[in-house]
Formats: structure tokens, sequence, C-alpha cells
């Protein structure tokens, strides 16, 4: 019989206490990190819902649960952090989630819980929010027209960039060419390397990933999203504070700190509600801004307005209720032009028996914004979480986590190079063994957003498949299945040799708003034929598309393996080939099976077995499917997929990245 002692904490940043266990409750762990059944998405660990009892004990951990007129009892809205022990050895650390409490003859008994490895907890984290409340200060920076030139004709190893891509004319080469053709700097929006995207994302929720694809392969760093939200391109000034110099009257309950411009609310019952209104007066007219109320460093409102030639009132924040608020709340103004402005805000409670109350503050001297762009104001408007997913399902990567807040992304691949081999042959039941097919699919369909490029959708038409998708095909019985990125993919034009353009415009050449793309930035500078960039010639250009190229070779963005519109080669490395081929045609070859049985296992392999482990069972080697733990007693179901892959390596020299060399897999486009 195995100990199992399980800690949580119940308050974050808390101790992390024991909780008491029935003797005889069944515990399992189901782990899987990439499952047959499902290969688009990423697992984790998880496990049934157990119970624990109602002891003393945990009552005071959990707080009495069940008894909702306790005042800051515990909060069964949020998983909270855990760890699992084997006979006192760490086993799995992860989150565990109050699920329900139960009682017998009028007296709690137990209560529900369930455990979910810390992968589960980067969606809570996310928490809904989008691409655009990311804090892209860094990148930010001061816009002109030459700044842009430089970013686009020069070679530049900058993490923003500007696309060759058209929202406003269907550029030719026969008019670019020319001066009266030439391509303005306002016609682009900016691109961000995708490892930038994802160092932001870092940086919001103070949690780190790390990976050798995602810090050291070019196949990756090479990758930028494209940062357009509108139709056209317009200048958006990063926001910056209000600044009040003074302040007159009091509104009960709210603090502002004139130092850091920082608003703070003192909780009471008696509080209706809590206002801010904000006046503005600009020096220009006819110029688009926003008011921001930040809560930390999270938009909490937002009014856009047009500036005029008086003084503008806007309720920018209203807040009901006199609860508890530890947050600091901020006002920041953003404009889409040159403009300087001053103001006033009225702070304001209106509390039970007593009324209103105000506060007045005041910006005296008037402020005229930085001319810098502001980033973050041309996301694509996407949820992280989606973003996220996205990207690992592109580039099929799996993501994990062995401790809290830090996220390891991985190639599945390499994932599973760097596996150790473990012989499980002596410790395997015998008198139960189940030999299944695996879940067979007859064709695969790797799938964009459909796009409405005009390029893009007179491709559709000529090919009945979208530019970059890929139908792949297997001699197998069974259903099809779809795997979909929540990006769009647009076919470029090649206008002159080694000259490739895009355009965001529909058939009708009317201009739209895409969704996220995700492009390659080709890696070097190209020369190309003289033209028109801000009315200087240019005989240079950073390419963007669909394809990079890396100490010698080609890689493509797409699924399919496309002509490239700069050069017309075929560009056979896809994501598919690159990502996605070595798995599937392992799961699809014909030898392949999937074994499941049961282990006794001891505690040494019990807290060390990995999923990215091959198993060795007699002479044959498996990678693991699924498998489940019944920490009580060491049992162990396995799910395992026959492994008939050549794990060989070569290290191309530009990236130092071990590609792995797998034979081909039939596929039709």
């Amino acid at each position: 019989m195995i100990n199992v002692s399980i800690y949580i904490q119940p308050i974050e940043n808390g101790i992390f206490e024991r909780l008491d266990l029935f003797d005889d409750e069944k515990i399992s762990i189901t782990s899987s990190i990439q499952n047959i059944n499902d290969i688009s998405k990423i697992f984790t660990d998880f496990s049934q819902s157990f119970t624990v009892p109602a002891s003393k004990k945990n009552n005071r951990i959990l707080k009495n649960w069940w008894e909702n007129s306790i005042d800051n009892g515990f909060d069964a809205r949020k998983r909270k952090n855990s760890y699992i022990e084997l006979d006192t050895i760490n086993f799995k650390n992860g989150k565990l989630q109050l699920e329900k409490s139960s009682f017998k003859e009028g007296i709690c008994d137990s209560y529900t819980l369930t455990f979910f490895g810390n992968l589960i907890s980067l969606k809570d984290t996310f928490n809904g929010l989008l691409l655009k409340d990311l804090n892209t200060g860094e990148f930010d920076f001061s816009y002109s027209e030459a700044s842009v030139r430089t970013k686009v004709t020069t070679q530049t190893t900058d993490n923003v960039k500007f696309p060759l891509i058209s929202s406003l004319n269907a550029w030719t080469y026969a008019g670019i060419s020319t001066v009266d053709g030439t391509i303005n700097a306002m016609e682009l929006f900016p691109a961000l390397r995708l490892r930038k995207v994802l160092e932001l994302i870092e940086n919001k929720f103070n949690i780190t990933f790390e990976g050798y694809f995602i810090d050291t392969d070019s196949r990756f760093l090479n990758a930028y999203l494209l940062l357009k939200n509108a139709e056209v391109f317009t200048i958006k000034y990063q926001p910056i504070y209000i600044n009040y110099q003074t302040k007159v009257g009091t509104a009960n309950y709210i603090d502002f700190n004139l130092a850091t411009d920082e608003m703070t609310f003192i909780a009471n019952p008696t509080i209706q509600k809590r206002t801010v209104t904000i006046n503005i007066t600009n020096s220009v007219a006819n110029v688009p801004f926003t008011l921001y109320c930040y809560k930390d460093s999270s938009v909490v409102s937002s009014v856009k307005l047009i500036s005029m030639e008086f003084s503008q009132n806007v309720l920018l924040f209203e807040k009901f209720g006199g609860d508890e608020d530890l947050s600091k709340y901020s006002f920041k103004i953003a404009y889409e032009g040159n403009s300087s402005f001053t103001s006033n805000a009225i702070l304001e409670t209106t509390q039970s028996g007593i009324g209103a109350t105000s506060m007045t503050i005041t910006q005296i001297l008037p402020i005229t914004p930085p001319a810098t762009i502001n980033i973050a104001s041309y996301m694509p408007d996407q949820k992280i979480e989606d973003f996220f997913s996205g990207v690992l399902k592109m580039f099929n990567l799996t993501c994990y986590s062995e401790q809290e807040n830090v996220y390891k992304i991985e190639q599945l691949e390499s994932y599973y190079f760097n596996g150790n081999k473990v012989d499980l042959s002596k410790y395997i039941r015998t008198d139960k063994l189940d030999i299944d097919r695996n879940k067979l699919y007859n064709k695969i369909n790797f799938q964009f957003e459909k796009s409405e490029n005009l390029i893009s959708s007179n491709y559709l038409s000529n090919n009945r498949i979208s530019y970059g998708d890929l139908m792949a095909e297997f001699e197998n019985d069974g259903s099809s299945y779809e795997v979909k990125l929540p990006f769009e993919n647009i076919l470029f034009s090649g206008v002159a040799p080694n000259l490739s353009l895009g355009y965001l415009l529909k058939t009708d050449l009317k201009a739209y708003i895409p969704k996220p793309i995700i492009l390659y930035d080709y890696g070097t500078l190209q020369s190309c034929p003289q033209f028109y960039f801000n009315g200087i010639s240019t005989t240079t250009y950073n390419a963007f598309g669909g394809e990079t190229f890396i100490g010698g070779n080609t890689y493509s963005i797409n699924f399919g393996s496309e002509q490239s519109p700069m050069t017309n080669n075929l560009i056979a490395n896809s994501l598919y080939t690159q990502y996605y081929q070595a798995y599937l045609d392992n799961v699809f070859n014909q030898k392949a099976r999937l074994i499941k049985l049961s282990a006794v296992l001891p505690i040494s392999i019990l807290t060390t077995l990995k999923l990215n482990d091959s198993i060795i069972i007699r002479d044959k080697r498996y990678i693991i499917n699924t498998m489940t733990f019944d920490l009580t007693n060491g049992e162990t179901s396995l799910e395992l997929l026959t492994d008939f892959r050549e794990l060989s390596l070569t290290i191309p020299v530009s990236s130092n990245y071990s590609s792995l060399h797998y034979s081909s897999l039939h596929y039709s486009t």
C-alpha cells in the first residue's frame, strides 16, 4: 500500500496544508500529452473526482465551505495550488478544485475534490483577455515615414517590421516602378515577431515559456503576427497618463495620489456608487482620441471621441457598491493625430444616508503626447487563449508544466526524442491484455480560416481547396478529421522577380479586416527590380509571406506544398511535413497497434515516468497514449502506441535545431 499525501494552499501565497484522506478512497490520475483520438489538442494530468472526509482538520482548511454565511470563507471559485506525494516523494504539482460537500443525517460528511495538472490553469490565467490587453510598451516606437522606410528597405533584426501588404491599392509592378505609384508608409500595418508576442503574454501574467524550439529555432523565430484590426491604417499614439496637479474637495472613501496619478478605494458598506467624470479640452479639433480607465495594468473602461473646439465631458468609470478593492485605478488618453490638451475630473461617491460627495482633480499645464505609436492598439481582435492554442496547433507543439508558472513548449517529435527508455517488462500483469487497432481516419483536413483576399479567393476557385490548406488522405477505413487554425492565410503576388507583395483587399478591391495572420519573414534582405517607396526608389526590401529561408533550405508556413510567389519553386518543407507527418506516419503504419495493459509499478518508476518516455516491453518499443495511475496501490493502466519511428537527428547549421527524418507519408492536395 502506498502512502498518498495531498497538500493544498487554501490562501494564495499561504502555507500548504496536508488534507486528511479516507483510508479506502481510490485516487487515480490520468495523463496524456498527445492522444491519437484527438491529435489537435494538448492534454494534461487530471483525476477522477475523489472525496476527503469532513474531518476537523479538513473543515478548518476548507473553512466549513458548505456554510455560506461565513465571511472570508474558502473561495471555491478558484482552483488552489496543490501537490501530491507518494511515500513522501513528490509525484505531481497542480491545482485542486473543490466541487461539492455531502451531508449524512444533517452533518457534513465529505468534500469532493478534483486534481488538475498545471496546464489547465493556463486558460484560467488568461481569463478571457484579448491580445490588445497586452502591454506592448517596450516595442512602441516613434513613428514616421522615414522609420517605416528603414524597416522595409534595409537589413534589420527588428522585432517590429512592416510587411508589404496593402489595404488601399492593388499594387502592380508597372505602378510602383514609377514615383507616381509609390508605395506609401501609411498603407502598411506593422507586424510583431511571434516570440515577442509570447513574451508579452509572459510579462502580462508573470509566467515563463521556455523551450528550444521557441527560443532558438529560426522556423519559429522568423514568424511574425500581423497587427491589423482596421480596414485602413491610422496613427494611434501610445496612451499616456493624464497628469493631474491639484485636487479640491473630498469624495468619501476615494483617495487620489497626485504623485502617482492613481485612484484607490476604501471599503464601506454604505457606499452605493462611485463615478469618475473626465473633462477634456483639446487644442485641435477633429482628432480621434480615446480615454481609458485602467485597473492596475488592465483596461476596465474606455470611451472613444472626436476632439471638438470646446470642452467635452464623459462618464468614464462607474462602480456600484462599497466592497473592498485594493486595486490602483488610473486614467490615460491616446490620440490618432496631433493635439495638446488640458483636463479636470470629478470623482464622486454616492453614500446611503449622506448623498453625494465629490473631489475635483485638475491638470493645470497643457500636455502634448509624444509621437510614439502604440503597437497594442493594432493587435488583432482575438482572445489570448485562442491565439496561444492556435500557435501550439500550427507547429504541433506540446506544452506542459512541471513547476508553477513555468511552461515548457516543445515541438512534439523533439519532446519524444528527449524522453528516456524505460523497460516495464517485469512489472506487466499478464492476466489481461487488449490489442486494438488505432483510431483511424481516411482523411485529415488541415485548414486555416477562410480568406477573403482576392488572390486567395481566386486560388480557391481554381483548385477547390484554400491556399495553404491540405487534405491528407490515407488508405484506411474511418472518418475524416479536421485540424483548423484560428488564423487566416493569404497568397502573395510575385509582381516581379524576387518581389512579392500582399493584398488585404477583397475581389471588389475593398479593404477588409482579416482574421489574425501569421507570416514568415524571409530572413534575408532581398534584391529586386527598382520600385518606389515614399517617393524614393529602392532595389532592396525585407520580404514577407508564406516562406522563410534558413541554411540553404526554404520552409513554408502552409500545410500543403505550395509554389513560392517569389521564386516559383515548390516548397516541400511545409507545416505538415515538418511537424505532423512523423507522428501520423507512425499512427497509421500497417503494423501499428494500440496496446492496453496494466502494470504494478514501484514508487521509483511511478514518480519518474514521463509522457515522452519510450516504453520497452520485451523486444518492442512504444510511446504513451494515456496512462492512469491508481495512487493507492501503484496499479497503472497504460494505452501504448507501437513506435516505428527512426529517431535519427541531423542539425542544420543555421538554427542548431534537431531536424527529424522519417519515411514519407502519401497525401494529396
